[in-house]
């Protein structure tokens, strides 16, 4: 039975909200801002004004920032954010200057995950992190990154070394229009590689391997609140894409690689790369062949006459992905040492995900079968971007798995036993690891993971029987919460471990909710 010790233990874990900020992990756990959602609701586009609300907004500027001073907090023109870019356009607007926003951002990256964290992760006999960043890493030498601008002309920043405030090139949208939106262009905060090259020393000091995964892309290559420019649309897509991928790709790549003889120890903690979270998530629900959802201010695209983001192709996508793929493979040294190229590749980027009768909220992996073609097609393109003896060695394929927006979930607020409950997980999460492989044509022992999963009933844990923050089912008279976790997790595993797919739980902590 799934929920023994060893059960319980992932092949690795996300170290979520260090280095790419969501806004919810900063978020206040009461009050009527309170984060209890993985997922925070895009606000309200005024048509009038041509604003965005930010009332909804739940990242708090002093949970993440706790060492401003009070003057500094007197300054804030508003309490909350929405995300990275969000922020530092906020401070910036509030008189802060820029080395002391490079300074706050130091504060948070120093105290979010500590040595400690390592040491308590091997404790707990875990030897895996997966690092999410974002693209904007600083090297020795700068480099240039390209965008265009809302006229349609040819932009480009340049990431320059140290830690410095980037201005994004991409501002090709209605939201950075001075005849629509009007709004500022989106920032991020560089993070110097040397700072990475030490977490990699630090985590070989305790025996783990770190996983670099590229989580958040110039311009934002997903809709999500993890893409650093919510809650405007990605823009990744819309220009330079394979370029500007090939470019962030192989800075990284040429840096690993160079770690074998620069810095042995921190060579040694390097697992492998993922070179893009969720790419283009949503795009099947927004795109017109998809669900057709209109995307967030859909009335400023109207109004300017152009093109949503969602009008990218789910092949040109996957033609963009595959150019890390022959970058990794001509780095023979990386290969020879057992590093990865973990290619993370999610449901929701293709149309069919949102066709036949699958429900437009199902923003995450479903279990119907009207995704086996979406399956299917993922798994024609990855076995041929690869070869088979790739595919056993270093080429992994990684789709994430969360049942937490199923519809389904709501049975779970009304069941009665632990019966109900264990049946209600092997319909909704198990035929994932069952049907995996045979969905995407691979048969053990190629590799596949799935580097986010949670063990959540419910994206809002106010509404989840598992996250301890939330709805005890009224008619269940031995309802513990602890042991419904335990058991999801430790079934998830055991179907994992039988179709060989290396499981990396979706965070290691929310340090500042405890609604998490």
């Amino acid at each position: 039975m799934p929920g023994a010790e060893a059960d319980l233990k992932p092949y690795g874990v996300n170290l979520g909200g260090w280095f790419c900020l969501e806004d919810w992990f900063y978020s206040k756990a009461v009050g009527p801002n309170a984060g209890h959602c993985v997922a925070t609701p895009n606000p309200e586009y005024d048509e009038t004004s041509s604003s965005l609300s930010t009332t909804g907004f739940v990242g708090d500027v002093c949970t993440i920032f706790s060492g401003l001073t009070g003057e500094e907090k007197r300054q804030l023109l508003r309490s909350r954010f929405g995300c990275e870019s969000d922020l530092i356009n906020l401070l910036l607007d509030s008189g802060l200057t820029q080395a002391r926003i490079v300074e706050l951002f130091w504060q948070h990256r120093r105290r979010y995950v500590m040595p400690l964290d390592f040491a308590r992760l091997r404790t707990l006999g875990i030897y895996r992190m997966r690092l999410p960043v974002t693209w904007c890493i600083s090297y020795d030498v700068p480099y240039v990154i390209r965008g265009k601008d809302s006229e349609g002309r040819d932009t480009s920043t340049i990431v320059r070394p140290g830690s410095h405030i980037v201005e994004d090139p991409l501002c090709n949208d209605p939201a950075f229009d001075p005849a629509g939106m009007n709004g500022k262009s989106d920032k991020w905060m560089s993070i110097p590689i040397k700072a990475i090259e030490q977490i990699l020393a630090t985590a070989a000091d305790y025996g783990i391997q770190v996983l670099i995964d590229v989580h958040a892309f110039p311009g934002g290559s997903s809709a999500g609140t993890f893409n650093g420019v919510w809650p405007n649309n990605p823009r990744f897509w819309s220009a330079h894409r394979d370029e500007n991928f090939q470019t962030i790709t192989c800075k990284l790549l040429d840096w690993m690689e160079s770690l074998q003889h620069q810095s042995p120890k921190a060579f040694a903690g390097l697992y492998g790369l993922s070179p893009m979270n969720e790419p283009a998530h949503l795009r099947g629900l927004f795109s017109a062949k998809g669900a057709g959802v209109p995307v967030p201010y859909q009335a400023a695209y109207a109004k300017a006459n152009c093109n949503t983001w969602a009008e990218i192709s789910s092949s040109e996508v996957l033609a963009t992905l595959a150019i890390s793929i022959g970058e990794f493979r001509k780095r023979p040294k990386l290969i020879q040492s057992g590093k990865k190229l973990v290619m993370n590749i999610i449901e929701t980027a293709f149309n069919g995900t949102f066709g036949g009768k699958e429900d437009a909220g199902a923003f995450a992996a479903s279990q119907r079968g009207e995704t086996d073609a979406v399956a299917a097609t993922i798994g024609d393109w990855w076995r041929g971007a690869t070869k088979e003896e790739e595919r056993k060695v270093w080429a992994v394929l990684d789709i994430h798995n969360y049942i937490s927006w199923n519809p389904d979930v709501v049975k779970f607020r009304t069941m009665v036993n632990m019966e109900e409950y264990e049946q209600l997980i092997n319909n909704m999460s198990l035929p994932f690891f069952h049907k995996l492989r045979d969905r995407l044509g691979m048969q053990q022992p190629e590799l596949l993971a799935c580097s986010e999963y949670s063990a959540s009933t419910d994206q809002d844990t106010f509404l989840s029987v598992t996250s301890g923050s939330g709805l005890t089912p009224p008619n269940f008279p031995a309802f513990d919460w602890q042991v419904l976790r335990d058991y999801f997790l430790g079934a998830q595993h055991t179907a994992a471990r039988v179709a060989g797919v290396d499981m990396w739980f979706w965070t290691y902590h929310i340090r500042y909710n405890l609604n998490y």
